[in-house]
């Protein structure tokens, strides 16, 4: 027992474990009370499967040597793409966006997966490639064109701004000049007003609601607003487990998917709230740690990305829920209701540890002298 306890520690990093612990832990006190109704809902029930099959999953990928995983990248890439053509065809349509694919019991996100997919075989292209110009390049803003553009029909702007953060990400990671980034930053400036007008309606609405979010009380400020209202009002120790007013009163929209941060804040409070962002915030900063310290710049630039990744995402979520930004559906990893967003980020960890495990394991060399 005592051996196998002593390779586990080994093996793995326990920070990462113990914040992700944590987070999941919380997550699902936050579903449970954003989904109660006199007893446990279903959905709780489902998401608790989802977070076991997610653990599940990060320690079976964990186990699986990194490059194995990099070879695989075309694969998983197309199979996602396939995935992602047919949810037109086949997809449900829920509040107006068909994202979905309904396979009974459970409904899967394909766009979610391509977070992953994306990921990978941008890196295994990049791999494979020594000039910025080339067929390799074309091919690279092909794979980022197509999901981009088939997400963004859904229509899921959060979704397919997100892969472009994950190539940017990356680029950057792999040494790209800096001018490139600048040259790109000043063309998506000067095409502002285009890419304004061709936004739907609803999406204008939810950025303008940002800069005063009273202008369209009863519309798009609505959100905003009452998940504000949710976060301040739990104070320094919060209103107790199943206690909050804004949720359990049917005050704030889509509580236990995007705004789920804003339940835990108003139950919890200020002390809880800060102990579960110090938990995302300690699983970043370890990614970063083990991306410095790497030798292979294929592992490294992963890490980095995956770290970049998180950092993103969670920080959109939280100042969407404190009214900071717009609220474009950008699910809290690992907290937000949804099998999909949990997988994801399950491989995307589980593939992260692998490189872990392999570098804690890394023979220490001496050198003489």
């Amino acid at each position: 027992m005592k051996v196998r306890l002593r390779s586990f520690i080994r093996d793995y990093d326990l920070y990462i474990i113990i914040a992700l612990l944590l987070v999941c832990l919380l997550g699902l006190v936050g579903v449970y009370s954003a989904t109660y109704k006199g007893s446990p809902s279903p959905l709780f029930i489902k998401q608790t499967l989802y977070i076991l099959v997610g653990l599940i999953i990060i320690f079976l990928l964990s186990r699986v040597n990194f490059r194995a995983l990099y070879d695989m990248a075309p694969a998983i890439y197309f199979l996602n793409l396939f995935l992602l053509v047919l949810v037109p065809f086949v997809g449900k349509t829920v509040y107006g966006a068909k994202r979905w694919i309904d396979l009974g019991p459970v409904s899967i996100q394909p766009s979610e997966f391509m977070k992953f997919s994306l990921l990978f075989f941008t890196l295994y292209t990049l791999g494979h490639t020594n000039k910025l110009f080339s067929r390799e390049t074309l091919i690279l803003l092909t794979a980022f064109a197509m999901p981009t553009v088939l997400t963004l029909k859904q229509p899921d702007l959060g979704t397919a701004v997100i892969y472009g953060v994950i190539v940017v990400l990356i680029l950057f990671l792999k040494g790209l000049s800096l001018r490139y980034f600048i040259l790109t930053g000043f063309s998506l400036l000067l095409m502002s007003p285009l890419i304004w007008h061709s936004l739907k309606d609803y999406q204008k609405a939810r950025i303008l609601a940002v800069l005063d979010p009273y202008e369209d009380y009863h519309g798009s400020g609505y959100q905003l607003i009452q998940s504000v209202i949710a976060v301040g009002s739990g104070g320094f120790l919060g209103k107790g487990f199943l206690q909050g007013t804004q949720s359990h009163l049917l005050f704030l929209p889509e509580k236990h998917t995007d705004f789920i941060f804003s339940v835990i804040a108003e139950e919890w409070g200020f002390v809880v709230g800060l102990v579960f962002l110090a938990s995302f915030f300690v699983i970043f900063y370890r990614i970063v740690y083990y991306s410095m310290d790497t030798p292979h710049l294929t592992e490294r630039i992963y890490l980095g990305t995956f770290a970049g990744l998180w950092l993103f995402q969670t920080g959109v979520n939280l100042l969407m829920t404190m009214g900071l930004a717009p609220v474009v559906g950008v699910p809290l990893p690992f907290v937000s209701y949804g099998g999909s967003s949990i997988i994801t980020f399950s491989l995307l960890i589980g593939v992260a540890f692998s490189i872990i495990r392999e570098q804690r394991n890394r023979p220490i060399r001496f050198e003489n002298g």
